[in-house]
């Protein structure tokens, strides 16, 4: 069995977390499209506002999980930190329990970002602890 690296772990992490957000997104929005329907302006106004960010949050993480893994795999620090800060970003939007897809989303594309901090954390570790 072949062994999988820390940034492909990673950039599937990223892939499946940043769809997972997409697809809380596009439920928020069809919750927003019902409440409209059934006539609660306000409702559907929220929700429609917390489906665009979480389906911009979504691409964001599917954006930086994918330049982590094609255009800078040789330097995947970039991509972890705007990895975690997505995650941050997708917590706060969608809150505690507001979106359960959004939610476990923004988990998925945290480890990812961590994922991607894992190598470059060790190489310094060690550099570090080499030196006198």
């Amino acid at each position: 069995m072949t062994e999988i690296s820390e940034q492909r772990l990673a950039y599937w992490f990223g892939l499946l977390g940043g769809v997972l957000i997409g697809l809380g997104g596009l439920v928020s929005l069809l919750l927003g499209t019902a409440d409209l329907i059934l006539g609660r302006p306000i409702g559907a106004l929220n929700a429609a506002g917390e489906g665009v960010l979480l389906l911009v949050v979504g691409g964001l993480a599917l954006v930086f999980a994918w330049l982590g893994h094609r255009q800078w795999s040789a330097r995947p620090v970039p991509s972890g930190v705007m990895l975690v800060l997505v995650a941050i970003v997708g917590w706060v939007v969608v809150g505690i329990g507001a979106s359960l897809l959004g939610l476990v989303g923004s988990l998925f594309v945290f480890f990812a970002g961590v994922l991607y901090l894992l190598d470059p954390a060790q190489r310094a570790f060690r550099v570090a602890v080499a030196t006198p």
